[in-house]
């Protein structure tokens, strides 16, 4: 509490970056025309001294190169006047780009928070242990629902009932007549007149009938005796 009754004056607000930099810049373009209007000083000075000492004007020459020398000295300094606004309005932009930046990273990391909402990677594990749980009940009730259907039948009486249908089939086969095997058909000519051809050299005479062997008296009784039981 002030005693004095006065309020204590509050703190003037910090100028924006962007109003900062243009006044630097305005400061560093008058710097430069004063600068251009020294240079101007010197070569006035500089030709004052050439002309006093071709008329023989020492003390007015020297006088003319003094001038001269006080404005390069002025135009130093306005050079390092320069340099060091130079480097402000580096830093000033050089600051605005950082916290232009920061604000991007900040609004980034804002919207990503806004979309994970309240989830974390405990909340993860706990969905991912909620659905391997789920999914082993389900495996449970399909492997309960299917195993009746299994139990039904016996692979053991099935295997032996199929070894018995493989033998009564091998014994019908073994048991059945085996095919007829019909005769080949006898050639068929390819022409009703097919006839030998010609010979082309001399026929050679045909043999003679070989001569009936004699009968002896028992086959020539044999064959009377027949002939009797016939008439």
């Amino acid at each position: 509490m002030n005693l004095f009754g006065k309020k204590k004056a509050s703190a003037a607000p910090a100028p924006l970056p962007v109003d900062t930099i243009k006044v630097l810049r305005d400061n560093l373009l008058v710097l430069e025309k004063r600068e251009e209007h020294i240079y101007r000083k010197i070569d006035a000075a500089l030709s004052e001294a050439k002309a006093k000492s071709a008329k023989k004007d020492k003390n007015g020459a020297l006088f003319a190169l003094k001038r001269k020398k006080m404005y390069e000295a002025e135009v130093s300094k306005l050079q390092g006047a320069r340099i060091t606004l130079d480097s402000q309005i580096l830093a000033l932009e050089s600051a605005a780009v950082n916290i232009e930046t920061f604000k991007a990273m900040k609004s980034g990391a804002t919207a990503m928070k806004g979309m994970r909402g309240d989830i974390d990677a405990d909340k993860v594990d706990e969905i991912m242990d909620d659905i391997q749980e789920e999914k082993d009940i389900h495996d449970s009730i399909s492997e309960a629902i299917s195993r009746p259907g299994q139990d039904l039948f016996d692979d053991e009486e099935l295997l032996d009932e199929l070894a018995e249908l493989d033998a009564l089939e091998m014994e019908e086969e073994v048991a059945a007549p085996a095919p007829a095997v019909s005769a080949p058909a006898p050639a068929v000519p390819s022409t009703v007149f097919s006839l030998p051809s010609a010979p082309t050299g001399a026929v050679a005479p045909a043999a003679a009938p070989a001569a009936a062997p004699a009968e002896s008296e028992d086959e020539r009784a044999l064959r009377e005796l027949q002939a009797s039981m016939l008439a």
